[in-house]
């Protein structure tokens, strides 16, 4: 929902005049009246949200337009008054039905219902926006908290159990065969050959034959993960260790 609010209309409606200082300080009522918006519009709806204020008694040097927290300011410089670029601004609107008009200027209210737009009082407006905020505040207060959700730990036994499972893994197992299997073959009779006259001496019958192997140092298998790799994934996975 868009809104288009007649600025110093709506200053002087919600009593906000001289508020800041003795002196009635127009720029500090200004901001005043926009940090009440702030406090009263649904964020949701504030960069659709367009104030505008008589050039008249805006300061020196200050840019036609201006952002104040998404809120969009516009003075009216080149118009008779603020009602004249009000008046412009609901007859260029792309979508007058979703838009509301915050103005007690009768004028004003004219042009919004020309358009099929929504216009409102500026007191009534900001009357029922700080009661609907402050029901929504209300509401919010009365929900109960969410419960809080458990934290998991992992038993030690847990934790050694999965460095043990991981430590034992050897790395050649999980390296892929570089060619298929070969397929399998009928077995060719091969005549023995006599023993190599290179080997240090022939097997003697009855004598137990030796593995390639044997003698050899065994090394063991090399671990994937570290001890303290394991326990860290643990903990992220189940909370810390009792």
């Amino acid at each position: 929902m868009s809104l288009i609010i007649d600025g110093y209309n709506l200053l002087f409606a919600a009593g906000l005049v001289g508020s800041v200082d003795g002196e009635g300080s127009f720029e500090g009522e200004r901001r005043a009246l926009l940090d009440a918006l702030l406090s009263v519009i649904d964020p949701k709806e504030l960069p659709q949200t367009t104030v505008v204020f008589d050039s008249a008694k805006a300061p020196p040097g200050l840019p036609r337009t201006v952002n104040h927290q998404q809120i969009t300011v516009r003075f009216a410089t080149g118009y008779a008054d603020a009602d004249e670029m009000i008046e412009e601004l609901i007859r260029d609107h792309h979508a007058p039905k979703r838009l509301t008009v915050v103005s007690s200027d009768h004028r004003v209210q004219r042009a919004a219902r020309r358009r099929k737009a929504k216009a409102i009082d500026s007191d009534s407006w900001f009357r029922l926006m700080r009661q609907t905020r402050k029901r929504m505040r209300d509401q919010e207060a009365k929900k109960p908290p969410p419960p809080k959700q458990p934290s998991a730990s992992v038993p030690n036994a847990q934790v050694n159990e999965w460095i043990k499972f991981f430590g034992e893994i050897d790395l050649d197992d999980l390296i892929p065969p570089d060619s298929p299997a070969p397929q399998t073959q009928q077995p060719q009779s091969v005549s023995p050959s006599p023993p190599s006259a290179t080997d240090d001496r022939a097997e003697q019958p009855g004598e137990p034959k030796k593995s390639s192997g044997e003698g050899e140092g065994k090394q063991s298998p090399s671990r994937v993960f570290s001890e303290d790799y394991l326990k860290k994934i643990a903990e992220e996975f189940f909370g810390p260790s009792d």
